[in-house]
């Protein structure tokens, strides 16, 4: 075995090296290959020594690797490619899906292992490579063939092109090396780049402009700032005039208010109907306070959570439903599904840029997914490690019209921001009301909250109306009720007070 190189070599006196190659390994491949994307790492790895390691998708080509060991190691994905593997030792574990070629193999060892759908297809020194007890499934390139000819163009757009095709375009079309090659007539926008650290606004708005004319349906993100329809269809329903209100103001208009459909908004707003969400958000739009918001939480809170049940990585959720809630300023039991809905943004946002990058479900997505640190992450807070519900849903979303894939997108991204400012709300901002609306109403309108108190607050903050709504002495606290919750209301127009008591056992 060959002595180890310089860059295991810690000489006393001398600054602290780096991590090692093993070190890096044994922490993940994600590390090291960041350090090598970024030329931090080495290249001479001579008599680097590997035992038991257990590592996947690690860049290791063009690598000096002379005389390395490996340990019983269980290796998969791992790129070999013109490494120089010379003297190399492979004893016990098993390699899989590891392409090995070009790669320099002479004198080298593989013993008692297990080799899977590995490459070697063009590697040097396959006379001199030692076979010992090797398991070999599927194995392709051992016999010194030459390397295949590189694979045809797409035969329909670019959904289905490898790696050294994407980067012998892009090369083509930014004027990098090999655009003289006979090939350089590419049009720059045939192949786009793999931008998932892109934000859900710019990945909606490339696509929107691919859509053509605008859907109506971009008036519901107005987060957005979508391009907007030139013309929308008459009509006098509610979601007509909401989205009508929210083209005039992202016009830079002031949009005025109908008096009927604002009658008819706070109708529904305290009938908690259908029409709850978009009349909420209509009113949001013509600068009209609602004079009813616990009243709908129900049916708001209900619409939320059904579209949330959906069993479905990139199931849409209704921004003008999370506007609403926001709107109403309707924080309880709604802040908590915000994880599940980043969880369908991240998705739907690796899913979008993966497929503006010609990738799709059936052509080594998962090669571009290991390309970019942004994608990993998006694919981490999108399923974890389950890289098999991670390609479900890729499949489910790239089975989708365009434009549909596009409003999930859409309605996803808004909905989040939505979400995310209502749990900034401080928190009291929505008591956990059991009461019917009409306790709570005065004059036509819901009182509005002041307060919510435990039994031991009552005489000191509202003690003489504890004895006008609930016959407490003054002074005293009201007894058997330390599980209570007293709410203190009291209405904007003639200033009359309440005291609801809420109790856990109702």
């Amino acid at each position: 075995m060959l002595a180890p190189g310089p860059e295991h070599t810690n000489n006393s006196g001398s600054m602290p090296k780096a991590p090692t190659i093993e070190k890096l390994l044994q922490s993940g491949s994600a590390e090291w290959n960041r350090l090598r994307k970024s030329g931090q790492a080495g290249t001479d790895h001579t008599g680097a020594t590997f035992t038991q390691l257990f590592s996947a998708n690690a860049d290791l080509s063009g690598l000096g690797l002379v005389g390395s060991e490996w340990e019983r190691c269980d290796l998969s994905k791992m790129n070999f490619r013109d490494a120089d593997l010379s003297n190399a030792y492979f004893h016990g574990g098993r390699l899989q899906d590891c392409d090995f070629r070009g790669a320099n193999l002479e004198g080298c060892t593989f013993e008692k292992l297990k080799l899977l759908r590995c490459d070697f297809t063009g590697a040097k020194g396959l006379d001199d490579l030692e076979l010992d007890d090797v398991d070999m499934d599927r194995v392709t390139g051992l016999d010194g063939e030459e390397a295949p000819p590189p694979p045809p163009p797409p035969v329909q757009g670019i959904t289905a092109f490898t790696r050294e095709q994407r980067e012998k375009m892009l090369g083509q079309s930014h004027g990098g090396g090999g655009a003289m090659d006979g090939a350089g007539s590419a049009h720059p926008d045939e192949l786009p780049p793999f931008r998932p650290q892109d934000p859900p606004g710019s990945l909606f708005f490339r696509a929107l402009k691919r859509v053509g004319a605008p859907p109506l349906w971009v008036l519901d993100v107005p987060g957005l700032r979508p391009l907007l329809p030139q013309r929308l269809p008459p009509g006098s329903s509610l979601e007509t005039l909401y989205r009508e209100a929210v083209k005039t103001r992202l016009e830079n208009k002031k949009p005025a208010a109908d008096p009927g459909a604002v009658e008819r908004a706070q109708k529904a707003l305290r009938m908690g109907g259908k029409e709850a969400n978009v009349a909420a958000v209509y009113l949001r739009e013509v600068g009209v306070l609602p004079l009813f918001r616990f009243a709908a939480a129900k049916q708001l809170k209900g619409e939320l959570r059904t579209e949330v049940e959906v069993d479905d990585l990139t199931g849409s959720i209704d921004p003008r439903t999370t506007g609403a809630l926001l709107e109403l300023r309707l924080t309880h039991e709604v802040v908590e599904h915000l994880h599940e809905v980043r969880r369908r943004l991240a998705a739907a946002q690796l899913y979008t840029s993966l497929l503006e990058a010609g990738f799709n479900p059936e052509n080594n997505w998962d090669e571009a997914l290991e390309s970019a640190d942004a994608s990993l992450e998006l694919a981490n807070a999108a399923t974890g490690e389950d890289r098999q519900a991670l390609l479900e849903g890729f499949q489910v979303f790239a089975a989708l019209p365009e434009e549909a894939r596009l409003r999930r997108l859409a309605y996803l991204a808004e909905s989040v921001s939505n979400l995310e400012l209502l749990s900034r709300l401080p928190e009291g901002m929505e008591p956990q009301w059991l009461s019917g609306p009409e306790v709570r109403e005065c004059h036509d309108r819901e009182m509005t909250y002041v307060q919510s108190l435990k039994a031991q607050d009552i005489p000191a903050k509202v003690s003489a109306l504890a004895k006008a709504e609930l016959g407490v002495p003054e002074g005293e606290v009201p007894e058997d009720s330390d599980d209570d919750l007293f709410v203190h209301v009291r209405c904007d127009v003639c200033g009359k007070e309440k005291l609801i008591v809420q109790s856990p056992e109702a």
